[in-house]
């Protein structure tokens, strides 16, 4: 009798020894993937960065540009005394958009986002780095910059005001990042008439002349084209630093949870 209650509690201390290992082993793993996911968030958070860095360290080249009214592109075009710096920036950025976009494919499905609205999302931000790319590589007055199949392919990164806060509402909890995203999309929808050109339709429709309207836009087309840019790239940035933050909190509480479970 004795060497049987020996026997079941060695058998009992094994399989809790074995137990404890696969705990730690699937901790370590679990650990490791938030690891590379965080880091290729990471790249999703220096996006906006880079976007606006690489235009402040190109300007310098075109002598006379002016960031109120020249486009962002216009800065990898001949007229630049070192076009080479704005376009392999913007090849970075498209790079840094492609690793992100992993990064928050991986953070969805880590976080239960549902795939209908996570795959569409992801597509969107590598449409991002397939506009930014082709701008790189075919620079103006290339007409491929805005005609070629990257740059059409590149069109779906207008949608990412809009997806983002689908993809993540459910994760906000009615939060600053929440707020952020309402009033972003409320920017956006009062910048589109004017970036559409339905003002100047509306007008022409009224009979109304609105000369210092388009005096304004010739303007200021560089600041509009900024403008509309941080409504697109700044999401996200705060998107991935919302979801980078998420991930490691979850990390720290399972790995509380598995220390608890293994008795450490």
């Amino acid at each position: 009798m004795l060497k049987m209650m020996n026997h079941e509690s060695a058998e009992f201390h094994f399989e809790e020894q074995i137990d404890g290992k696969r705990i730690k082993d699937e901790t370590a793993t679990r650990k490791g993937r938030t690891i590379e996911t965080t880091l290729a968030l990471r790249m999703g958070i220096a996006v906006p960065f880079l976007y606006f860095g690489v235009q402040l360290a190109a300007a310098p080249f075109y002598p006379g540009y002016s960031f109120l009214a020249r486009d962002a592109s216009t800065l990898g075009s001949p007229g630049s005394s070192l076009p080479a710096v704005f376009n392999v920036g913007a090849i970075c950025v498209g790079i840094l958009l492609f690793i992100a976009a992993w990064g928050f494919l991986r953070a969805f499905r880590f976080l239960g986002v549902r795939n209908f609205i996570a795959w569409p999302t992801t597509l969107a931000i590598v449409s991002g780095g397939l506009g930014s790319i082709n701008a790189g590589l075919f620079p103006l007055p290339d007409p491929r910059h805005t005609e070629s199949v990257l740059a059409l392919c590149g069109v779906g990164v207008f949608l990412l005001p809009f997806l983002l806060p689908l993809a993540m509402w459910k994760l906000l909890d009615r939060g600053p990042v929440a707020a952020y995203f309402v009033t972003n999309i409320i920017a956006l929808f009062a910048l589109f008439p004017i970036m559409s050109g339905l003002v100047q339709r509306f007008a022409i429709t009224a009979g109304v002349d609105l000369p210092w309207y388009q005096t304004l836009l010739n303007n200021c087309q560089g600041l509009l084209q900024r403008i509309f840019a941080l409504i697109v790239f700044i999401p996200v940035g705060v998107s991935a630093l919302f979801l980078s933050r998420l991930l490691r909190s979850q990390e720290s509480s399972s790995l509380r949870t598995s220390r608890a479970a293994i008795g450490d």
